[in-house]
């Protein structure tokens, strides 16, 4: 019983963290920075904010 508990604390903590950070700016200081920390740049057309 006490592993599942766990578990599912676990879970609730894993599934609201978030690894992604968004980048606020133009296109073109997207893909300078991305150029200086060797990364790839994701476009999301879909989002709403």
């Amino acid at each position: 019983m006490k592993k599942a508990i766990f578990l599912s604390l676990l879970l609730v903590l894993v599934s609201t963290a978030s690894a992604e950070i968004w980048f606020k700016g133009t296109l073109d200081q997207a893909v300078a920075k991305a150029k200086t920390e060797r990364k790839l740049v994701l476009v999301d057309f879909y989002s709403y904010t």
